[in-house]
């Protein structure tokens, strides 16, 4: 793969982060091989480094200007033996989430189905036929952008935005699709909700997810999520697990 060979181009980003930008396109392979150079500046544990987060086209180095200057960081970055590296590497864990679509679930599933021209029944067969690279995390704390969705459910961001989003909604805009870990404002379309508590700040991970991990969604009734608990929970993940 060319981008490889290329490497990325390095950016001071404040005085405490650097930015190793590999392109502005937002594609999957890009994306893929962006995950794997993030496992080889992890393996390197070059001392000073903070924290070490992947972007779609960038990943964002935060360090310790104390323990390591930004010069020096950038070299022993360059000397990491990137060689081996493709869009093709270990696939991250498949995670199944539970989603009741349409109805108080999914406000948005009818006139995202109207807009597109398919039914309802369509586009819960389209959204959750596929299994959805998390891109990243971002917006808020646990925000998963995932793609890419049938480009038949294509649909820009809406005009006015919800001041409110409940926890748990599934949307889609655009070639994304998405989950609202708690409640917030959002823009995007509603086309159903899941009942399984995808972040808890007081757990280690706080996140469910993880970028460079996917996404499988799978429809459940309103009653199941109605009676969903920590049993429910244990069960379904017993059962989903991969």
């Amino acid at each position: 793969m060319l981008l490889s060979m290329e490497g990325p181009a390095y950016l001071p980003l404040g005085d405490q982060v650097v930015l190793l930008q590999f392109g502005q396109e937002v594609l999957m392979e890009l994306n893929l091989y962006i995950h794997q150079y993030v496992q080889v500046i992890q393996a390197a544990r070059i001392k000073g480094i903070r924290q070490v987060v992947a972007s779609f086209c960038s990943i964002s180095i935060s360090y310790d200007p104390i323990l390591i200057r930004y010069r020096q960081l950038v070299t022993e970055l360059q000397q990491m033996d990137t060689t081996k590296l493709d869009s093709v590497g270990p696939k991250g864990r498949v995670l199944h989430i539970p989603v009741v679509y349409g109805g108080d679930y999914g406000q948005d599933l009818d006139y995202v189905a109207d807009t597109v021209g398919l039914s309802p029944e369509e586009v819960v067969r389209m959204h959750s036929d596929e299994t959805y690279l998390i891109y990243m995390l971002g917006f808020i704390a646990s925000f998963p952008y995932c793609g890419d969705i049938d480009s038949r459910l294509s649909l820009p961001r809406r005009t006015n935005p919800r001041v409110k989003v409940e926890k748990g909604s599934i949307a889609i805009a655009n070639r994304q699709t998405s989950i609202y870990p708690v409640s917030s404002p959002g823009g995007w379309h509603i086309i159903g909700r899941t009942p399984l508590n995808t972040f808890d700040p007081y757990s280690n991970p706080p996140s469910l997810f993880r970028a460079g991990d996917y996404i499988k969604f799978e429809a459940i009734t309103a009653s199941d999520a109605e009676g969903w608990n920590e049993l429910t929970r244990k069960e379904w993940t017993e059962q989903w697990q991969e």
